[in-house]
């Protein structure tokens, strides 16, 4: 691996986002689609788009924080008892952990703390990060630094060594360290300060946030449980002080929904009805009839693993009556409903809930109430319906689940497909689970650590899968740490799965162009690649990956207009076509590549304005040596020739103009 790689500090990283770039509230929901084959999606949505869905903080979880962001998420906030313990070990060590339950107010506290104690830039670093990272990764002074629910993945034997040098790797540097983990994760060790989180009552935490109103703090108290998670009281706090009704801030929450999952369970259901309601919740929104093949294959299979008990035949019974099943799955206290849809010019009528927050309380009733037999057939079940191709709503399905259950999830789903075990139907699957996972603050993390141990400690096919996941959503949410790994994966891949790398890592930096910011991580890693080799020239090979990869990238399509994704950069980031210029000017001095990056630079100039082309060709004039200038203007007018092009030659007489000139200004070479 190059030294670039290696490097975690990021000089293309420009800090928060501006004031016109997406908010850290809204919800981006979409993932691209980079799958083998068509995927089963009828009430899928692929793309990025934006919802106005719950408030929560869905940014990526690395690098540094909008201190607009931490200023409003402190605004209320309230330190319970032990946070004078935590702030005496963080003060004295320049570390602490805190550990406790999800949804108590960790991530707020963290904040707290580091903010009382040092008036510099805070940064998120990595939930899979591990002690032996920590202790060698640099601080720098007056920082504060935050791992956020750090998944433990440290080996016993090292541990106490390695956090002793985190400890004093933090502290001689000036800076400030807090971990937060959840309650099931052990101490960190004896040389590190771990403090148990003991959460607020919701009673004290809305009193400051609704300035001690009490009609709005009773009405509320009657209806929101003792274990309601900080970010949730957050939510509708803001959103009651903002106007909203009460009872309209708290639909947001899925309280309703929660509540009549549960009552609808607690009443006495036939297996029919259970198996009904587990259909609809890894299918929501097909159609009827695809509903009952579904449900048919069900029973089928829980007959084989928990099969009804023999009954005697009743001598004098009644003739057997057919079930009405669609008007009774539709009943009074039903919690499904039918949904008329136009697919493809055609009304259709699907299957969905009343309420779409009752679908993961309904996996979460099901993941408490049902035998192991139960969840083996269903594991049966989803395994051949995706074995007939990677399917939307299972996976929507999977990742709701594991919010309640994600080692069920992880050892029955996604450890078996990511190892092939269904070809790429299950790895693309497995990817899209992964890549919903990412939309869920508790979920998010155990994603980026399940593909962090498919990219050290697994099969050929798991790393292959990895670098799919890695592609997606997981670098949204997680994008300094899905480009090391994806580069990590590009250089150790066999020559066999190259392409299938250099593709996924082109895919990425599609995926992060759409991102504030963030598309400039993937080409300035490029970059520092670009100088290590001529500090330390590489083998030939090691420098036709390279140059692939960067062809890949200039020429990859993403987004909701599959556009060129270099276009989007070029366009939304001016400031760093210095880093553009300098990947494309390794490709186009690259002999064997020439033409096919000549190529790339006219498809990307159709899509220019010319401001923006005279601009590419003052950074390339600048990027290319002097001796190379007539050569690249020389392909560039052959090749425009050659594809007898007329449309846009306006625009690359600009650029050839702007080289051209540059190379007037430079003057004559020796």
């Amino acid at each position: 691996m190059t030294a670039a790689a290696e490097n975690e500090g990021d000089p293309v990283d420009d800090g928060p986002p501006e004031e016109n770039e997406r908010p850290a509230g809204t919800v981006k929901v979409g993932a691209l689609n980079v799958f083998n084959d068509i995927v089963h999606a009828p009430n899928g949505t692929f793309g990025s788009m934006e919802s106005g869905g719950r408030s929560r903080r869905l940014g990526p979880d690395m690098g540094k924080l909008d201190p607009q962001e931490v200023r409003r998420e402190l605004e209320h906030y309230v330190a319970p008892l032990c946070q004078a313990n935590a702030e005496s070990a963080l003060s004295k060590d320049h570390v602490v952990a805190i550990s406790g339950l999800r949804g108590s107010g960790k991530r707020a506290a963290a904040l707290s703390m580091l903010r009382a104690r040092t008036d510099g830039p805070l940064v998120a670093l990595s939930p899979v990060i591990t002690p032996q990272e920590l202790a060698t990764r640099t601080y720098e002074p007056r920082h504060g630094y935050i791992v956020i629910d750090q998944v433990d993945t440290a080996k016993e034997a090292d541990t106490d060594f390695a956090w002793t040098a985190v400890r004093e790797a933090v502290r001689e540097a000036g800076a400030f360290l807090v971990i937060t983990r959840t309650a099931s994760v052990a101490d960190v060790s004896g040389a590190v300060k771990n403090v148990f989180w003991e959460r607020v009552s919701v009673e004290t935490v809305l009193r400051a946030h609704l300035d001690n109103d009490a009609d709005v703090v009773n009405e509320l108290m009657t209806v929101l449980p003792d274990d309601c998670p900080m970010d949730d009281l957050a939510d509708v706090t803001a959103r009651v002080r903002s106007g909203e009704p009460v009872q309209e801030a708290l639909r947001h929450l899925d309280i309703a929904a929660a509540q009549s999952a549960r009552e609808w369970f607690e009443q006495t259901r036939t297996r029919k009805e259970i198996l009904e309601i587990a259909t609809l919740a890894f299918g929501t929104g097909v159609t009827e009839r695809e509903f009952e093949s579904r449900l048919a294959a069900l029973e089928a299979q829980l007959e084989v693993l928990l099969p009804l008990p023999e009954q005697e035949p009743v001598e004098g019974g009644t003739e057997p009556v057919l079930d009405q099943s669609r008007a009774r799955r539709l009943g009074k206290d039903s919690l499904m409903k039918t949904e008329k849809l136009i697919r493809e010019q055609t009304a259709i009528r699907v299957l969905t809930f009343k309420d779409s927050g009752c679908r993961v309380c309904v996996l979460a009733e099901l993941n408490k109430r049902m035998p192991t037999p139960f969840w083996d057939a269903v594991k049966v079940w989803i395994h051949d319906i995706v074995e007939g191709g990677a399917d939307f709503e299972v996976a929507s399905g999977l990742a709701l689940l594991a919010k309640t259950d994600a080692v069920e999830v992880e050892e029955s789903y996604l450890d078996p497909w990511s190892r092939g075990e269904l070809g790429e139907e299950g790895r693309d699957t497995a990817a899209i689970v992964l890549w919903l996972m990412c939309f869920d603050e508790d979920t998010a993390p155990v994603a980026l650590r399940i593909v962090r141990g498919w990219t050290i400690f697994s099969s050929r096919s798991q790393r292959l899968t990895a670098a799919i996941a890695l592609s997606g959503e997981l670098a949204a949410r997680f994008p300094y740490e899905a480009v090391r790994m994806s580069w990590k994966l590009l250089e150790r891949s066999p020559d066999s799965d190259v392409e299938a790398y250099v593709q996924a890592f082109a895919m990425l930096f599609a995926t992060l162009v759409h991102e504030p910011r963030h598309g400039a991580i993937v080409l300035g890693l490029l970059v520092r690649v670009l100088d290590d080799f001529e500090v330390r020239p590489p083998p030939l090979h090691k420098r036709e990956l390279v140059t692939r990869a960067i062809l890949a990238v200039l020429t990859v399509r993403g987004g909701p207009r599959y556009q060129l994704a270099i276009h989007h950069f070029i366009r939304n980031r001016p400031d760093r076509l210095d880093l553009v210029a300098r990947v494309w000017a390794a490709v186009l001095l690259s002999r064997p590549h020439r033409r096919d990056a000549v190529r790339a630079l006219l498809r990307s100039l159709d899509l220019l304005r010319p401001d923006e082309a005279r601009s590419l060709g003052e950074a390339l004039a600048d990027a290319v040596p002097v001796e190379e200038l007539v050569p690249l203007r020389e392909s560039l007018d052959v090749v425009r020739h050659r594809n007898k092009r007329s449309d846009q030659d306006a625009l690359i007489d600009v650029l050839l103009e702007t080289l051209q000139n540059r190379r007037k200004t430079e003057g004559p070479t020796s």
